[in-house]
Formats: C-alpha cells, sequence, structure tokens
C-alpha cells in the first residue's frame, strides 16, 4: 500500500477538522499521515514536514502497540518544548497491510478547559446563591407594601361608603406609594439579575476617563446637592466591562451622596494608589458613616443600616456594587466610622495605560 493512498484513507476516516490529534504510524514506525490538530501541537504546517518523520522523534518512550494506551508521555515540539500527552494505539487493517492510528491529547489544553469549566460552574453556583437569597429578601419585602394595599383597598371601599374624602385620600396616597415601592424593588430585583446572569464584555478602559462618565452620569445630582468630589488617580488602563465598572463607581458615589451629614453638601475624595501589578481604588466620603461591625452585612441584598424615612431607598446599590466585583474577580471592602465617613476600596489588576 502506498503512502499516497494510506493518507487518503487517512483523511476519509478522521478529517482535518477533528479536535484531537492523529498521526497515522506504519509497520516501521514512522509517520504516514497527521491532522491538521496533531501538525499544530507538534509544531508543523505542512503535512509534508512531518510525514517520514519516526514517531518516537515526536513521542519519545512511546510503546506502539494496538490497544495500548501510553500515559504520562511527553510530546516532543519541532521547537524542542515538551508537553504532557496522554496517547492511544488502534490498528487499521487494509490489503493485509496494518498500520497504526495513534490519538494524542494535550493535557495542557485538556487542564485548561477543565479548570475553565470549573470556574464557570463555581461562578454559576456563586451567582445562583446571590439570586436565591436576593429572592428571598426581596419577598419579604414585598410584602409589606403588598399589604399596605390590600388593607387600605378595604379601607377606601369604606370610605366610599361612607363619603369621607379625607380618608379616601388618605388611603390613596399610602397605595399609591407603596404600588411605587413594590415597583421599585421589582426593578431593582431585575436590575441585580442582569448584573449576575449577563456576560462581561471586557476591554481595556483609561481608569480616569471610566470614572469621569460616571460622575457625569451623576451631575445632576451632583449639582442639585451641590457635592464636591475631588480626583487624583495615576494613568493607569484595567479590564473590565465597561458598563458594569460604571455602574460599580456611580453606586459607590450616590450612597456617599446620599448618605451625607444632615445640613452639609456631600464631600468625596476618590484616590487609587498603585504597584507594580495591582491597583486599590479608594472612595472616601465624610457623610454620617456606620459602625465598624456592618461592614459586610452593608454589601447584603435589601440591606439598610439607616431609617428609611430619612434615607429611602430599596439597599439594592451596594449589593449590585459587590456582584460586579466578584464577578470581575476583584475584592470590594469598606471602613466606616459613626459621624466619620465611609471609605469603600476596591483592590483590582491593572494593566499600563500605553
Amino acid at each position: 500500500m502506498s503512502e499516497a493512498a494510506t493518507a487518503d484513507d487517512w483523511r476519509r476516516l478522521v478529517f482535518d477538522e477533528t479536535v484531537a490529534g492523529f498521526l497515522l504510524v506504519d509497520q516501521l514506525g514512522k509517520i504516514v499521515g497527521a491532522n491538521a490538530w496533531a501538525r499544530r501541537m507538534f509544531g508543523f504546517v505542512a503535512e509534508a514536514e512531518i510525514v517520514g518523520l519516526p514517531l518516537s522523534l515526536l513521542l519519545p518512550g512511546a510503546s506502539p502497540v494496538a490497544g495500548g494506551s501510553d500515559l504520562g508521555l511527553q510530546g516532543l515540539r519541532r521547537d524542542g518544548a515538551r508537553f504532557p500527552v496522554d496517547t492511544h494505539f488502534s490498528s487499521l487493517a487494509r490489503d493485509g497491510a496494518t498500520i497504526l492510528l495513534a490519538t494524542i491529547v494535550d493535557l495542557r489544553e485538556t487542564n485548561a478547559e477543565e479548570a475553565a469549566l470549573i470556574a464557570r460552574a463555581e461562578e454559576l453556583e456563586r451567582v445562583n446563591e446571590r439570586l436565591a437569597r436576593f429572592a428571598f429578601v426581596a419577598s419579604q419585602d414585598l410584602q409589606e407594601p403588598l399589604r399596605k394595599i390590600a388593607v387600605f383597598g378595604d379601607l377606601m371601599e369604606e370610605a366610599i361608603l361612607r363619603r369621607d374624602t379625607d380618608e379616601i385620600l388618605r388611603a390613596n396616597e399610602v397605595m399609591r406609594l407603596s404600588a411605587l415601592r413594590a415597583r421599585a424593588l421589582v426593578q431593582d430585583l431585575l436590575s441585580f439579575s442582569r448584573i449576575v446572569n449577563d456576560e462581561l464584555e471586557l476591554a481595556s478602559l483609561d481608569l480616569r476617563a471610566a470614572i469621569e462618565l460616571a460622575l457625569a452620569a451623576l451631575s445632576q445630582t451632583i449639582a442639585e446637592t451641590r457635592a464636591q468630589v475631588e480626583i487624583d488617580l495615576p494613568d493607569v488602563a484595567i479590564e473590565a466591562d465597561a458598563t458594569q465598572f460604571q455602574r460599580l463607581v456611580q453606586n459607590i458615589l450616590a450612597n456617599a451622596i446620599k448618605y451625607r451629614k444632615p445640613g452639609l453638601p456631600a464631600t468625596i475624595d476618590v484616590r487609587a494608589f498603585r504597584d507594580e501589578n495591582s491597583l486599590c481604588l479608594a472612595i472616601a466620603d465624610e457623610g454620617i458613616g456606620f459602625e465598624a461591625q456592618y461592614a459586610h452585612k452593608i454589601f447584603e441584598p435589601l440591606k439598610q443600616l439607616h431609617s428609611k424615612v430619612d434615607y429611602p431607598g430599596s439597599g439594592v446599590g451596594l449589593a449590585i456594587c459587590k456582584a460586579i466585583a466578584d464577578r470581575h474577580g476583584w475584592r470590594l471592602s469598606v471602613e466606616a466610622q459613626p459621624d466619620v465617613g465611609a471609605t469603600f476600596f476596591i483592590a483590582l489588576p491593572l494593566r499600563d495605560a500605553s
């Protein structure tokens, strides 16, 4: 059987598109065919470059026996680099001649794929846990406005029968505010769900430009409250989803403005400290602060440390920040003191702006 005929049979059997390394070896131990995946694996471009070489040159120590497997081998690339492989041999017969089909698995790629799958599974587990916890808390919080709507609906019906205009207006206002509260909770639930489920679109972002975009989104609030924001940032670039990073910074800034001291404008300081490989972004305010013991609870969904009457809101903003940081692999933390203020820290790897 000619080498050309053997190569033709080889192509018909496995195709060049097969995502595995295949070598066809004759009875003398020489390679008579190789698919594209195997050529790439060993550093060859054209099939003619690998055909005719002894199998032992690419797989030193291999024992090519039909039906056998060689585990723990190292493949040898054309450039001399070694890499771990598993190899299995199968026999093919034609016209009385026997050739071996070597199936080769590059363990570097297998391990990388397994690690990626494990990481993805762990991320999905964390996402599901956060969503389950959020949905539970949200369902509890939703009961309050829904209960009020039901109660004051009955009161309004009685007031209508009595033609009590004042009571009708009061019941209507309570029901309206309760409905708005319920709607806000549902919208926050959807927003949180999108944050933890949407695919990240990572890109290189200039840190200063990204933070200025977050400030621009809050420009009206900053102007109305006369908030003072100081920025001192190095010239660095980070890898992040632009929309989510801006949402993270925007939520922390909005939180600082919201929890300012009564009668005083918010004072916010945005700084960053870097070393060779990482950066710590610090957003500090001089607001009302909180007890240090609540530093972890503040990132829980729908957790509010202060009165909802004085500081209305759903308590989802910082939970979203935590979810964004977790998805990027960043570390988000906070330090605070009552009547002194709070400082949020975001630790993340960086890359040069160039």
